[in-house]
């Protein structure tokens, strides 16, 4: 009706261009730039990895833990991810950190988890609202399948990967490989990263040290109580193995 010779096309470009933005529309073009203050998070996590243990090749699973603020990471293996190893990680990582962030985050591990809620709610396992509230730090639960939400541990573990378990290390024991471990991570404060102020250990140690919360007074015992029978023969059966037991707690 206006006599217009351009192409349809040419009519929808100029209305998308020139539509009023909806509400919806801003939202989805957000960008939350994230940032950390000294002491207020971490994130941890479980990866795979082979070594050489006694001469054998094992898989081993690598609890890992980072600071957000300095970076600077702990890694410790166990021959499993159970919950007890998930938190004795743990708290290894707070005694090399010397001292517990304000919040760490996590995936979803039946470990620790109960039941995913709507959002970031979750039911916690028993043991784990026991082991965070001695403790005294709080848990960040990320949304099922979104990874990148501890984009500095999934980081840390691929890195680790590369440059701690290539080529194989040869140990004699669990003992031997997290020793080798520890090193690496004592090593990595001498290492500065891109557009940082200062190195990891420079970070951590005049900053972020003091930020974090006190290790408590008294020490917490990790461990797992399960109800067993003693036979005749004074032996008691967990899982597949048997052990020997006091000779008092022998079946009549």
């Amino acid at each position: 009706e206006y006599q217009f010779r351009g192409a349809e096309s040419t009519v929808r470009a100029y209305v998308r261009n020139h539509r009023p933005v909806s509400d919806g529309a801003r939202a989805a073009a957000a960008m939350l730039i994230l940032a950390y203050r000294p002491g207020e998070d971490a994130q941890a996590d479980f990866f795979g990895a082979q070594a050489i243990i006694a001469g054998k090749l094992t898989g081993v699973h690598v609890c890992a833990v980072r600071l957000c603020y300095s970076k600077l990471p702990f890694l410790v293996a166990f021959p499993h991810e159970r919950q007890e190893a998930f938190l004795e990680g743990l708290e290894g990582s707070f005694r090399f950190f010397e001292g517990v962030p304000a919040r760490i985050s996590f995936d979803n591990p039946t470990t620790l988890v109960r039941k995913v809620l709507e959002g970031h709610s979750r039911q916690e396992q028993d043991a784990f609202v026991a082991f965070r509230s001695h403790f005294v730090f709080s848990a960040h639960f990320c949304t099922p399948g979104e990874g990148h939400e501890k984009g500095m541990v999934e980081n840390l573990a691929g890195a680790s990967r590369r440059n701690y378990f290539v080529p194989l290390p040869e140990v004699a024991s669990y003992e031997g490989l997290n020793a080798y471990l520890l090193g690496c991570c004592e090593k990595e404060k001498a290492r500065r990263l891109r557009r940082e102020r200062g190195t990891m250990g420079e970070l951590w140690g005049q900053q972020e040290r003091t930020a974090l919360r006190p290790l408590p007074i008294t020490s917490y015992t990790i461990g797992k109580l399960t109800p067993a029978t003693v036979s005749r023969s004074a032996t008691g059966s967990f899982e597949t193995n048997r052990y020997s037991v006091p000779a008092l707690y022998q079946k009549g």
